[in-house]
């Protein structure tokens, strides 16, 4: 291989991985309070945290282009106070991916939380325990199957990411070519498509693609059918988890 394609296979990892980091938390937290929203007009939050999810991605891309690059009003307001512009990496290509992975995870996590019993973190907590000691001990151990399975999915969505990329690069890279060092995987297969001398470049980039997908898919469906061994044995016996 060469040094732009291990450029771009690095890049695409630190965007997984970094992704991977801000999502867990956020789909863990969401999943997890949706799965329980009792309250009226619950169904508008569960709308608006899957709808990037129903978006065509590179509506995401533009979205952020529009609200947080130099001409958008948030972006702007931004910068005058810290001084922080909108890149390629990290800042957008993480943010693209995280909007388009935290909904993905969230509709992965929801079943399994919306499966636990609702009564043992009341019960934890006559017992003395917290509601956040109950969450951590209790409810997060017993979905935690379904985290990992949720986190290698969205591990192979983010580094899979395309659209929303895509329509970063093109505003904040106009000029950028293969082997620019800020390609992710994607993008950098895509600018080697445009030369038939670079046919081998993408064919190679292209294979370690379906490699990370395979992987992170099987070890996806690795922690679902875990999750739903532990249930059906906990069913079997007739006990509550």
């Amino acid at each position: 291989m060469s040094a732009w394609e291990l450029d771009a296979i690095w890049l695409s990892a630190q965007i997984a991985l970094l992704t991977l980091l801000i999502s867990t938390p956020l789909a863990v937290g969401l999943a997890s309070v949706m799965a329980k929203a009792r309250w009226h007009g619950h169904w508008l939050l569960n709308t608006v945290v899957l709808l990037p999810m129903a978006l065509p991605p590179a509506v995401v891309g533009f979205a952020l282009l529009m609200g947080l690059s130099n001409e958008g009003l948030v972006g702007h307001w931004i910068g005058n106070l810290t001084g922080w512009t909108l890149s390629f990496f990290p800042s957008g290509a993480v943010l693209a991916a995280s909007l388009v992975t935290v909904p993905l995870m969230v509709r992965v996590l929801r079943p399994a939380f919306e499966a636990i019993d609702p009564m043992m973190a009341p019960l934890a907590q006559t017992l003395g325990a917290s509601p956040w000691s109950a969450w951590w001990s209790i409810t997060l151990p017993l979905a935690l199957p379904a985290v990992l399975s949720a986190m290698a999915l969205g591990l192979a969505a983010a580094w899979g990411e395309t659209g929303a990329t895509l329509v970063l690069a093109s505003a904040l890279q106009p000029s950028a070519r293969v082997g620019h060092p800020e390609h992710s995987v994607p993008l950098a297969l895509m600018q080697a498509l445009r030369s038939p001398d670079n046919l081998g470049a993408a064919t190679r980039l292209a294979l370690v693609s379906v490699g990370v997908a395979f992987v992170a898919v099987l070890l996806s469906e690795a922690g679902r059918r875990h999750w739903q061994g532990r249930w059906a044995a906990l069913r079997q016996r007739g006990s509550p988890p």
